[in-house]
């Protein structure tokens, strides 16, 4: 299997007229299908290829399940060998993973099932909720009396240094409305039993109908934890509360028959739970690869960038955290043996005094010489006037000037990044180098959100899932790693050469100089009313000709998820209203 990772659209003038970067690799078939590399991590002695790879291809075909097969596709193959780390970004509000908690019970087929787990059977963690808790507990003819008794049990329940509970998950096989149910009750774990339990809700549709077959096979454990806090304020009705469930997955009594049980039915399942389990992306993949290694700071030669566009939004807030998410340190952090890990990080402030990063981006000048003329490149450079006139007397910005002769001209669609040290003894170069699809901007490798306020209520209740990241874009980039020396974690790492890494740019890039201006929207603009003046001789009227108010991309994607969140909340309630509805006459059935 050749995996291929590219600048480049799939767009024929992309391919014939623009330069753009290609990398790729080829895999060997494995000797026998291997499921369990699709779930390393980047702690995992070899690589985390293959678990990048099918994570990102799962999220794009979860929702058709026809294309699920390319599941089984990846397991087909190794990818030990591989020569980088992929770089994924997805769309969405994202929090990082919550660490490893012991579980004492597991979602089983016919009974709860109660068994401490295994860390080294982690495979990882799906954020979801609890769907119905204020249908069931927030009733008028209720009077309160089952609000008393959830809110007696979570009193009781013994939260963790994370401020969690484990909850039990028990299958409802007997609901018409959904085989797949599965309920979420709370109770005491030393002595438990259904009869001296509350049932809080249960998991939603989407997550249930992946949860309950897996479970159901043998091939994974599935356990819950949920903020008690949280879940009796989404039972009181409070506006905008949703109670959230961390749902632990770990390997299950069949996993290691996985090859001859897995089958087309459980394709689709199994490639949901791929897509929904937790992992690092956009900065904070970034950090996951590189911030471990200690970069040595006063070694460094050069930091570049090379995009494209450059986001609208971009300021020292955002370019701090790109080059803090890379190993940017402070030079007295490097023999530093303090175990703060925010001592010696990277900030605004650093960026304002001293820019850590040299922004390549063509002149307007060059764009103008170029061999295929300015609407070409206003149809792929991409730089509002705004962001210049905010970042011009940073120093940031050099000239791409294409590396190779026959080039010149053409304008680059690149995106790439390379950070290089020289060695002490020896002048020997090492560093890392990324190319792919990620733009130098927030809504490609995500804008860190702020904490939420304390004097927002409503925002505080949240604050149990911590640090987020919103990304906008589907984005995919590899980085290609030469470790300081006697510094390598993984053999592929060695083999990579700085020298050999042929960039599409001239390196050292030039500065711009004080009359040096950047293809900005504007100037591309003027510049293409320019020529169509000499040309015609006739006054072009460019009043509608503006894009320099184009709303930014990343308020565009929160309408879209806004919108989608509501049609979700509307779906999850008419659901869990079904599910109690049947829940209930069930019950009165075994009494009667």
């Amino acid at each position: 299997m050749r995996v291929v990772v590219t600048s480049a659209n799939f767009i024929p003038r992309q391919w014939h007229l623009i330069t753009n970067t290609v990398w790729w690799q080829d895999f060997p078939r494995g000797t026998s299908l291997d499921y369990a590399a699709l779930f390393g991590t980047a702690e995992d002695q070899n690589s985390d290829f293959a678990a990048q790879l099918v994570s990102f291809i799962a999220s794009m075909v979860n929702e058709v399940p026809s294309q699920a097969y390319w599941i089984n596709e990846i397991a087909k193959y190794d990818f030990e060998g591989a020569g980088g780390y992929l770089i994924v970004s997805l769309p969405g509000i994202h929090t990082r993973s919550p660490p490893y908690l012991e579980s004492n019970y597991f979602l089983s087929e016919k009974h709860i099932l109660h068994r401490k787990s295994a860390h080294r059977a982690f495979v990882g963690c799906v954020q979801t909720s609890v769907v119905g808790l204020s249908h069931r507990f927030h009733m008028p003819s209720d009077a309160g009396s089952q609000l008393r008794a959830l809110s007696a049990f979570l009193g009781k329940c013994r939260e963790n240094m994370h401020g969690t509970t484990e909850v039990i998950l028990k299958r409802n096989t007997n609901i018409p409305a959904d085989a797949n149910a599965v309920s979420v009750l709370v109770g005491d774990l030393d002595k438990f039993s259904e009869e001296g339990s509350v049932q809080l809700g249960f998991l939603p549709r989407e997550v249930a109908k992946w949860v309950a077959p897996l479970s159901d096979s043998g091939l994974f454990n599935f356990s819950g934890f949920i903020y008690p806090r949280e879940a009796l304020e989404a039972a009181f009705g409070v506006t905008n509360t949703k109670a959230q469930l961390l749902l632990y997955v770990s390997k299950g009594p069949e996993f290691s028959r996985i090859s001859g049980l897995i089958c087309g039915e459980l394709i689709p399942p199994l490639c949901s739970l791929i897509a929904s389990v937790k992992r690092c992306l956009g900065l904070w993949r970034l950090e996951e690869v590189l911030s471990n290694i200690k970069w040595p700071e006063t070694l460094e030669t050069d930091f570049i960038y090379s995009a494209s566009s450059i986001g609208t939004s971009i300021n020292p807030q955002f370019i701090a955290s790109f080059a803090s998410a890379t190993g940017k340190r402070l030079h007295q952090d490097f023999d530093s043996q303090e175990s703060d890990p925010e001592w010696g990080c990277w900030t605004a402030k650093h960026e304002l005094k001293k820019p850590s990063i040299s922004l390549l981006f063509p002149t307007i000048d060059r764009v103008k010489k170029g061999a295929c003329g300015i609407q070409l490149c206003r149809s792929l450079l991409s730089l509002p006037e705004k962001t210049w006139q905010r970042l011009r007397s940073t120093g940031l910005f050099h000239d791409a000037i294409p590396q190779q002769y026959a080039r010149i001209g053409h304008p680059m669609h690149v995106k790439v990044a390379q950070r290089r040290f020289k060695s002490q003894f020896g002048g020997h170069l090492f560093g890392w180098t990324y190319c792919g699809s990620h733009n130098f901007s927030p809504a490609a490798w995500g804008q860190l959100l702020s904490p939420p306020s304390k004097a927002n209520p409503t925002e505080a209740r949240s604050a149990s899932s911590g640090p987020r990241l919103h990304i906008c874009n589907y984005e995919l980039g590899i980085i290609l790693i030469s470790p300081p020396p006697g510094k390598s974690k993984h053999g592929s790492e060695s083999r990579h050469s700085m020298k050999a890494i042929a960039l599409p740019f001239v390196v050292p890039p030039p500065r711009y100089e004080g009359c040096d201006r950047p293809a900005t929207r504007l100037a591309m603009r003027e510049a293409a009313a320019e020529a169509c003046v000499l040309q015609s001789n006739d006054v072009v009227d460019l009043s509608d000709d503006t894009d320099e108010d184009v709303p930014d991309e990343d308020d565009e994607q929160e309408a879209e998820l806004s919108d989608c969140s509501q049609q979700g909340k509307e779906d999850e309630k008419i659901y869990a209203e079904t599910l109690w509805g049947q829940v209930d006459s069930s019950q009165i059935q075994k009494k009667d």
